[in-house]
């Protein structure tokens, strides 16, 4: 079976806990076929696009692991790219200089640079971030070079476990079919997050009914990613969310290496 995991965080991001190498390890001990690293670079306002990377040295460590691991793993150097529209000047200029496999465009901050993570969701209206949320998605969909969109319902991990509450992704459903139109037409797709199988909190992102509407809507480009910031988390329900793709109607998932999607039948 051929295993993929494509969103994976290693110590060069601030919130990641696993040597890099330990990462590779955990993949091949799990018997993957291919990973992608793909390291924070969320994009700030007013800090320019080394305040959250220490990128020479990342870059320089990507590529030597994907040569060091060639004949056991196949591992593709990628970068998380966090909401590239607070200054897109900076997101420019860090892709022009690291050429990559794979670009994962996510959402992570808001207005005043705030992460969703952040939000107290017992005191806000949950519908009207979302709503909110969706049209930052919608920016990026349309303005911004990445290959995947990353983790669609976001708010939702932290709606969760702040509240318990279960977030009705589908009462956004007309916009989110846009946005997943747009990604469609342009040849790019979004990922299965399986972050909250792989840490036992909750459902995947995005969830059953939202991922139904992406294959519905012609989606066809798909990637696996547990999200791992840990080496124990890496690989470990790749199988299931290949189950939970071919559960959705997909017969393909999908990985990138050198910036064009690789299909392989589920």
């Amino acid at each position: 079976m051929f295993l993929t995991d494509d969103h994976l965080h290693t110590s060069f991001s601030f919130d990641g806990k696993a040597q890099p190498e330990a990462v590779c390890r955990a993949a091949i001990e799990r018997g993957l076929s291919e990973i992608t690293l793909t390291d924070h670079m969320d994009i700030f306002s007013d800090k320019p696009y080394t305040y959250i990377l220490d990128c020479d040295r990342w870059y320089v460590t990507m590529k030597e692991l994907a040569e060091k691991y060639g004949n056991e793993l196949r591992v593709h150097v990628g970068i998380e790219l966090g909401q590239p529209q607070c200054n897109p000047g900076e997101a420019r200029a860090f892709l022009e200089k690291y050429p990559l496999d794979f670009i994962i465009g996510s959402v992570h901050n808001m207005e005043n640079d705030i992460d969703v993570f952040d939000y107290d969701f017992k005191a806000l209206d949950y519908r009207q971030v979302y709503a909110n949320y969706v049209r930052w998605l919608k920016e990026l969909a349309l303005g911004y070079d990445f290959d995947i969109m990353g983790h669609v319902t976001y708010p939702s991990r932290y709606i969760y476990a702040q509240t318990g509450v279960k977030a009705d992704v589908m009462a956004l459903r007309e916009q989110f079919a846009e946005i997943f139109k747009i990604l469609i037409e342009s040849g790019r797709g979004i990922e299965l997050n399986l972050s909250g199988l792989a840490r036992g909190q909750g459902d995947t992102m995005p969830e059953g009914d939202l991922l139904r509407l992406y294959r519905e809507c012609g989606g066809e480009i798909i990637t696996l990613g547990s999200d791992a910031h840990v080496a124990e988390q890496v690989g470990s329900v790749a199988a299931r969310g290949q189950e939970l793709l071919k559960a959705a109607g997909f017969k393909y998932i999908t990985y990138f290496e050198g910036r064009k999607p690789q299909f392989v039948k589920i």
